[in-house]
């Protein structure tokens, strides 16, 4: 799928091919996409970059866009390790004096755009950010991203609810709601097996077994 193929079937399903409507369309993918991407947690949505953690400076500016760091790596005298992410009250507390040194071990943010490590580095470190940023829009110029390329049934179907919501067709949107849920477990259950293998179960961060069951929603 592509955005003019996703475009096509939304006027086709809603056989409605009005003016007003169709110059809206790019409005409703645009929400859309906004949707899933607050809804799934897709291994394919996570980027990495490579900084530079400078000597005797806490703070680290991340990626512009970043909606979400997934973890920040260090490595230290060529043992890379990741850092624990905890609040930036629990940092402050942790490393209160910024002026003494050490080897960082937690990061937490202290806005959207910086994050605040402890303890101060007393080295310039090579590091990793893994983090989530926005995807491009689908529109006329731009006809694919991630979502056409692996969720094109969720994206179909969130396009289907900002239609419905257009139109006013509030009954016909019950049925869109659900198979927008149905399609969004199916696409968080298939993220949830990318992260671990038949031999173990599946594990929460926090190093206890998962209580969601394989294969549930």
């Amino acid at each position: 799928m592509n955005y003019t193929a996703l475009v096509s079937s939304v006027i086709a399903t809603t056989e409605n091919e009005a003016t007003e409507f169709v110059s809206q369309l790019p409005n409703m993918v645009g929400r859309a996409q906004e949707r899933i991407l607050g809804d799934i947690d897709d291994i394919g949505l996570t980027s990495y970059v490579s900084i530079a953690v400078s000597i005797n400076n806490p703070f680290i500016t991340v990626p512009t866009g970043t909606q979400l760091v997934k973890g920040l790596v260090v490595n230290t005298a060529g043992s890379q390790g990741s850092l624990l992410q905890r609040e930036y009250d629990y940092v402050v507390d942790y490393w209160p004096v910024e002026a003494s040194v050490g080897t960082p071990r937690y990061y937490g943010f202290k806005s959207n755009t910086q994050i605040k490590i402890a303890p101060t580095p007393s080295a310039t470190l090579d590091a990793e950010i893994a983090y989530q940023t926005n995807l491009t829009t689908l529109t006329s110029a731009t006809q694919s991203n991630y979502l056409t390329d692996f969720c094109p049934s969720l994206l179909f179907d969130a396009t289907m609810i900002e239609a419905t919501y257009f139109m006013k067709d509030y009954t016909v949107l019950q049925a869109w709601q659900q198979n927008y849920a149905t399609e969004a477990a199916r696409t968080r259950n298939r993220a949830r097996r990318s992260r671990t293998n038949t031999m173990q179960d599946n594990w929460s961060p926090a190093g206890t077994p998962d209580t969601i069951q394989k294969g549930g929603s």
